[in-house]
């Protein structure tokens, strides 16, 4: 049985005052961005839990359909299309992760 913890994606809702849908895709879920939607918080963010293995997580977030980077990733590697994609170590016990004001 494989170890899973809780991560939690947030999206400044700042960056894109009028998305109507955000999402967070990876190999975790497929890249389908119907799986992990988003939801907007009362502090103007977006945010989402998702219970993924410890390890390297390479994701990104889809805006209405545009993807978007994390503005709070740990690094970047390139996705063979000319852009990148967001990296997070995911740690083996839940850690707090502080947002950038």
């Amino acid at each position: 049985m494989a170890t899973v913890v809780p991560v939690i994606f947030r999206f400044p809702a700042r960056l894109t005052p009028t998305a109507r849908s955000v999402s967070v895709i990876g190999s975790f879920n497929g890249w389908n961005p119907a799986v992990h939607r988003l939801h907007r918080t009362a502090d103007n963010e977006w945010s989402v839990t998702v219970y993924l293995t410890p390890g390297r997580t390479v994701y990104c977030f889809s805006v209405d359909g545009v993807m978007w980077l994390d503005p709070a990733d740990e690094g970047r590697v390139p996705n063979g299309w000319g852009s990148e994609y967001s990296i997070r170590h995911v740690a083996s016990e839940p850690v707090l992760v502080v947002q950038p004001a």
